[in-house]
């Protein structure tokens, strides 16, 4: 680690244990050119048996929406403040999440004036806009390599979500006179929208039901719990493993969150958190990273979405297409997803790279009363899918269904005009390569799931 690194995290980790929190003294903070900043145990400490607390985090130093309320520390509700941060008109009219992020640019203006100063001083910074920034704030010839893939529908929503809410403060902020309102920059709202992706916590997941009580005291009317998110310095560091084994303790220091490790580490190991299962869409996305496939796992997943016939009222549905069968014990993140393997029609080969929940609506979108009770009727010889002629008719609208949008998507990936070299396609940074990747495993996705329907 470059010695001006080690300075900005050493007073981060010094800053935050004078208030309560806590660093597990054989770990330290590390850093290599392919995951960056990290908890590792150190190379001259012993093994780490199961069980151990690698990070405290006291609610006391977290960053969020709560600090602008009080405009200062959360540290009990007696602490809080008359006047918030923001003007009366601005807290009012925009959502906490929006709010919380302009916290964040308002504490980093404030430079070492900050409370949260050595937190900030250890974010990436904004002008340094290659180490921070997610897929919808790459340039558009970073963009153009992810077109035809869900990532590039989300990309565009993200955007444009975000420009519009930027718009929306700052003008609030100008017109209420708000002291050095032309600093909140596009660029600062898109670098706190990014921090605030890739590093918060939804705070009912790590806070105590006593400190969960104290901040609905805090908050005004109409604003929940979960209405925004929370930055934890120290808890942020550790990267994310999909197979890690950890517990976050809200118990045993009601006023804390702890990183149980429930892995086993050696001198050298990174030390892992677990973000959740997540598909490598949603960590492209929110991250800026993916999981490369193995032989025991994957994390390759196509996102199908369906709109409801009130498109006014309900979002769209969302479903999965896995890389390999559903059932495949290294198909975690579609494993746990809500409602598992429930479907009748997933025993049929044909719809294992499907998630059951898509099986299931388009069967209940494509099938008569007739078929609907046929489904539903036992099989007499045992098997979990009846063996229906009743039923050939529907399987067969729901293959052509699934096939129909398959090979639409899959033209769609090879129509892109992506500038190739002599030995293929070119790409010329970290962004351009890592959408390549992804684009490429998309199509596996989809070559498999096809693969699938015509046996």
């Amino acid at each position: 680690m470059k010695e001006s690194d080690q300075t900005r995290f050493d007073k981060l980790v010094n800053w935050a244990q004078s208030h309560g929190a806590r660093l597990h003294p054989s770990l330290e903070v590390y850093h290599d050119d392919v995951t960056k900043f990290s908890l590792r145990v150190k190379e001259s400490a012993t093994s780490l048996d199961t069980g151990f607390i690698a990070v405290t985090c006291p609610l006391s130093i977290t960053l969020s929406y709560l600090n602008v309320l009080i405009d200062g520390p959360f540290v009990s509700s007696s602490s809080a403040s008359e006047t918030p941060t923001f003007p009366v008109r601005f807290m009012a009219s925009l959502p906490p999440h929006v709010i919380g992020r302009f916290f964040l640019i308002h504490e980093y203006l404030k430079g070492s004036n900050s409370f949260w100063h050595p937190y900030i001083a250890t974010l990436p910074r904004p002008e340094q806009l290659g180490s921070w920034a997610l897929p919808a704030f790459w340039p558009k010839e970073d963009v153009d390599f992810l077109e035809a893939t869900n990532a590039a529908v989300a990309v565009e929503e993200i955007k444009s979500n975000v420009k519009r809410e930027f718009k929306q403060a700052r003008k609030v902020l100008k017109e209420e006179g708000f002291p050095d309102w032309q600093d909140y920059s596009r660029v600062l709202y898109n670098w706190a929208f990014c921090i605030f992706t890739s590093r918060s916590f939804r705070p009912s997941l790590i806070t105590s039901p006593s400190s969960r009580e104290q901040i609905s005291e805090t908050l005004p009317e109409r604003c929940v719990v979960d209405d925004f998110s929370v930055l934890q310095p120290l808890f942020d560091i550790p990267n994310h493993s999909i197979t890690a084994k950890y517990s976050w303790d809200l118990t045993s220091d009601p006023t804390s969150c702890q990183l149980i490790c429930q892995d086993a580490y050696q001198p050298g190991d990174q030390v892992y958190n677990n973000y959740g299962m997540k598909t490598n869409s949603e960590l492209l996305l929110g991250y800026g990273f993916l999981l490369p496939e193995t032989e025991q796992l994957h994390n390759d997943y196509v996102h199908v979405r369906k709109r409801q016939e009130d498109s006014s009222t309900d979002k769209p549905k969302d479903f999965l297409i896995s890389l390999r069968p559903f059932d495949h014990p290294g198909s975690l993140a579609g494993r746990a997803r809500p409602g598992g393997l429930s479907s009748r029609l997933q025993s049929l080969r044909q719809f294992s790279h499907f998630e059951p929940a898509l099986v299931d609506d388009l069967a209940s979108s494509l099938s008569t009363a007739e078929e609907e009770q046929a489904i539903d009727q036992p099989s007499s010889d045992g098997d979990i899918f009846p063996r229906n002629p009743l039923l050939e008719g529907l399987v067969g609208r729901i293959k052509a269904a699934l096939t129909a949008k398959l090979q639409s998507d899959l033209q769609k990936l090879k129509e892109v005009d992506i500038a190739e070299s002599e030995d293929g396609i070119f790409a010329v940074n970290h962004n351009q390569q890592l959408a390549l990747e992804y684009r490429g495993q998309c199509g596996k996705v989809i070559s498999a799931a096809l693969e699938a329907l015509g046996n």
